[in-house]
């Protein structure tokens, strides 16, 4: 029985997104598991109205971005010998999306990044990776 087949890794391009593909990719090359690189556009963060006649090119945009980070994490990820997938997603909750996502695809860990918020302000604003630990049903893999 293969302990870990399947990952899941959520990736914004961030400092802590770059260490959590690389630890993504690690992992899955030692278990020889397929990586899933998971991006959310989170439309809750997005600050004009859905029947803005900007919005949808606004989102056009967004996903062109996220599309461009996938890519050079898929690349990267298949430099290393690891089989890889990208997926894009549109979703008001990054971490319900990437919780959704990880049950659809029954994956058997999910790494995420730590933005690595302390005290007060992390308390006021929460953060992804803090959701997708407390509400996961999925073992959890936080890197700072």
């Amino acid at each position: 029985m293969q302990l870990i087949s399947k990952i899941l890794v959520g990736y914004d391009g961030s400092k802590a997104g770059d260490k959590a593909l690389e630890y993504a990719i690690g992992i899955a090359k030692s278990f020889n598991a397929k990586l899933y690189i998971l991006h959310v556009i989170e439309e809750g963060k997005i600050a004009i109205a859905p029947d803005s006649t900007m919005y949808p090119s606004l989102i056009e945009t967004m996903e062109k971005q996220g599309r461009d980070l996938l890519n050079k994490a898929l690349e990267n990820a298949k430099n290393a010998g690891v089989d890889a997938e990208t997926l894009l997603e549109v979703g008001t909750d990054a971490a319900e999306t990437i919780i959704n996502v990880a049950n659809r695809l029954n994956v058997d860990i999910i790494i995420v990044g730590s933005r690595g918020l302390k005290g007060l302000t992390r308390f006021l604003l929460g953060s992804v990776s803090e959701k997708v630990v407390r509400y996961a049903n999925k073992p959890v893999l936080v890197v700072h």
